[in-house]
């Protein structure tokens, strides 16, 4: 599915649960960055307190992490995802993708000498 489709779904959902973001007025467009900022926070949090104790349990006891534990961390990855995609297309009404494309054509040039070398 691409991300415009995605961002269309999103917007719906969040209309239907009292969240529209469409009209929002500068002060209000604030309160909203606020509120995004917090919550992709909270969510990149939730993320890295997993991998810690991943990386604990594989440092101390040698345990590579379950399925469960995988298919949370992943989770974590698209509750992260879902507010960066509301940034982009509701707050900053950005074309995500495209905006994607644009920086790794940036990021080809910038990382150019890096190219096709092993790092093993």
């Amino acid at each position: 599915m691409d991300l415009r489709k995605l961002a269309r779904y999103q917007r719906e959902f969040d209309r239907r649960h009292g969240w529209d973001w469409s009209n929002l007025r500068d002060h209000e467009k604030i309160e909203a960055l606020n509120y995004l900022a917090v919550a992709l926070a909270g969510e990149i949090g939730e993320f890295c307190n997993l991998v810690k104790k991943i990386t604990r349990r594989f440092k101390s006891l040698g345990e590579l992490p379950s399925e469960k534990e995988l298919d949370s961390l992943y989770e974590e990855l698209v509750d992260i995802f879902i507010y960066v995609l509301k940034a982009s297309e509701e707050l900053f009404k950005k074309d995500l993708g495209k905006e994607y494309l644009e920086k790794m054509k940036k990021n080809e040039e910038r990382f150019k000498e890096f190219e096709n070398k092993s790092y093993d």
